[in-house]
């Protein structure tokens, strides 16, 4: 483990990062919108963490930045804690864009509705061509919200996180 830690302190100082985060204040630009069509929820049961439930993903497309088709095919799967009310979300699917690239898509995250009001975040993660104008895609950090539900679609706005 050590080495590991040397060798990561070592890139930092040999490629000029400067790791004073001070210096800098975080900030987020927003790329693109993903509308996914889903099918009828599965609940699998309780299971020793909560309950599982499984959303299939259906179609849908992304806009923006980015413009591709959702892939039917994947899935959104869901642990729900039936006692505090949080959901975990673990979605994953693929997208195709209009130039005919697939992006691989991973989105993790949680909602809750507490005594703080009602969260819902999710950071997703892309996985895209490296000989292609997406490879940017999987060297950045992304966080997302949903922008609106209705019967059969979740809307996400999605940000990089700069």
């Amino acid at each position: 483990m050590k080495v590991i830690k040397r060798i990561a302190i070592a890139a930092f100082l040999f490629l000029g990062f400067n790791i004073n985060a001070s210096e800098k204040e975080i900030g987020l630009k927003h790329v693109f919108d993903i509308h996914a069509k889903c099918g009828a929820a599965m609940t699998v049961g309780d299971v020793p963490e909560g309950k599982r439930v499984m959303i299939p993903i259906t179609g849908g497309k992304v806009d923006g930045g980015i413009e591709a088709e959702i892939i039917p095919g994947g899935a959104d799967y869901q642990m729900v804690d039936t006692v505090s009310g949080r959901v975990s979300y673990e979605a994953v699917y693929t997208l195709l864009t209009d130039d005919s690239r697939f992006i691989n898509v991973k989105n993790v995250g949680v909602s809750v509705n507490d005594s703080a009001g009602n969260y819902f975040t999710t950071s997703p993660k892309f996985e895209a061509p490296c000989d292609s104008k997406y490879n940017w895609l999987n060297s950045r950090i992304f966080i997302c919200k949903p922008i609106g539900f209705e019967e059969g679609m979740v809307h996400l706005r999605v940000w990089m996180v700069e």
